[in-house]
């Protein structure tokens, strides 16, 4: 079951687990504050967190006994393959936690119209699944873009300064990012998630302009204005891969 390889000292305490047929590197991260051994899994690969003057010997038991939950939470987090999309086969374009589904329609030229219930796609002989993607992605990063800034103006008002821009785009890793010059970047995939999710990211990105890091200043400021946070951070742990892989098939 597993492969147990303790680096040496002068390198990152860890070890080798065998995940589904697949050899990965468990990281161990002692940390002073760490009351009791605790162990995260994300699409990076799984950690360990443990006190300072924990034992190896107890490392190692405890991850032994939390093997069945580290390969369940290691799969949930792998890409998803998902069918990719066909000009005028069945598919769905989710908005907001809602899945659409595409109605196409031939024409002379290729258009996009989000509708209340269903997408309508007109493509003509010549429209390629590449050319749909990037005329889906126009749409919903107009769609963002009027939907953000209109929840952003709730939070102006205690902000040190509104953000010098917004940009609605693909993100690969990341949900969103504020730079240098305050300007604001969301991922469009986050259009297919709740409402709540989106807007969540969007405080946390405003509330970087007041503090620019994840210390407890920063997530007390993300508390004072969406005190839900924590909900919302687990349904993107949770159901992130799978908006990414959405994402991919349909905007390419």
């Amino acid at each position: 079951m597993f492969d147990f390889l303790l680096r040496d000292a002068a390198q990152r305490e860890g070890q080798w687990l065998d995940l589904g047929g697949e050899k990965v590197w468990l990281a161990w991260k002692r940390h002073a504050k760490a009351k009791r051994l605790k162990l995260l899994v994300s699409a990076d690969g799984p950690r360990l967190t443990l006190p300072v003057r924990a034992s190896q010997k107890s490392a190692l038991a405890f991850v032994a006994e939390h093997h069945a939950w580290i390969l369940a939470q290691w799969l949930a987090h792998q890409p998803k393959s998902l069918a990719p999309l066909v000009i005028g086969e069945s598919a769905q374009a989710p908005l907001f936690g809602q899945d659409l589904p595409i109605i196409w329609q031939e024409d002379k030229a290729l258009r996009v119209y989000k509708y209340a219930e269903h997408w309508r796609i007109h493509t003509s002989a010549r429209s390629s699944v590449r050319q749909v993607q990037a005329a889906l992605l126009h749409s919903y990063r107009l769609i963002g873009q009027e939907w953000f800034t209109e929840r952003m103006q709730a939070y102006l008002p205690e902000l040190p300064q509104a953000p010098s821009a917004m940009v609605i785009k693909p993100m690969r890793s990341l949900w969103g990012s504020l730079n240098v010059a305050n300007a604001v970047s969301l991922d469009a995939a986050l259009l297919f998630a709740p409402e709540d999710v989106a807007e969540y990211v969007l405080v946390h990105e405003l509330c970087h302009l007041v503090q620019r890091n994840h210390s407890p200043r920063f997530w007390r400021e993300v508390e004072a204005r969406w005190p839900h946070w924590r909900a919302q951070r687990d349904y993107l742990k949770a159901h992130g891969i799978g908006i990414k892989a959405e994402a991919r098939r349909l905007f390419g």
